[in-house]
């Protein structure tokens, strides 16, 4: 058997190889990642007070809204600036919805929750995220509620509207933390990376290892 012919051989049987490789991977993580995300319903937080607050919080006057490329309104009153913590809550129009918290965190100083360490202005609305596990753990000395055992660290490029799941909030994989970012406003002369974040249910548990559940997450249309 001759060069051509071996490496013909070879290819014959490598390449199918390859490619039920790679359809393995992507139908693993469509199971893993992408139904348990699809079966996502956003949390009642029972922040409304009554279901006109949508519209009360629109008509005042310096309120903020916006319409998501998703094409959702939400409307939120002015945050309270603090010296460490800033904050408001968002309201939607959509029924389903029932409020998030905001979170303003200034430009110099970057932001950090959740796995959420560090982020910083690339260019306009365009920022550098830097998410990890942060030693992340909910719970008191003798009892563990949630925690992220594994360790990671990695970066990505967000832009306005960018949406992702930035934590699990239970062992069972049923509960999250997304976050969507809002880009960066200006109040009172400072420059303030603004986010929200709420909590979903999953019907579908998903399988909650890091950092591949945000990767995977970062992908996912919310619909939000």
């Amino acid at each position: 058997m001759n060069a051509v012919n071996t490496l013909f051989v070879i290819s014959t049987i490598m390449v199918p190889l390859l490619l039920m490789s790679i359809n393995y991977s992507a139908i693993q993580d469509f199971y893993t990642y992408s139904v348990p995300l699809n079966s996502m319903k956003l949390l009642d937080e029972g922040w409304y007070f009554s279901s006109d607050d949508f519209e009360i919080v629109k008509a005042l006057k310096d309120s903020k809204c916006f319409t998501t490329p998703s094409l959702n309104d939400f409307c939120y009153p002015p945050p309270r600036i603090g010296s460490v913590v800033s904050t408001s809550f968002l309201y939607g129009n959509d029924p389903g919805f029932d409020g998030g918290e905001m979170h303003f965190d200034n430009v110099k100083n970057g932001t950090f929750y959740f796995t959420m360490k560090n982020m910083t202005q690339i260019n306009g609305d365009m920022a550098l995220l830097t998410l990890s596990d942060n030693d992340y753990r909910v719970g008191n000395a003798t009892r563990t509620v949630y925690e992220i055992t594994d360790k990671f660290e990695f970066v990505v490029t967000l832009e306005k509207y960018d949406t992702f799941i930035a934590k699990c909030n239970n062992f069972e994989g049923t509960r999250v933390s997304i976050v969507q970012y809002l880009g960066i406003e200006t109040i009172d002369d400072n420059d303030y990376f603004v986010t929200w974040h709420t909590g979903a249910d999953l019907e579908n548990p998903a399988q909650c290892d890091y950092p591949e559940i945000i990767k995977h997450s970062l992908n996912h249309d919310f619909g939000i």
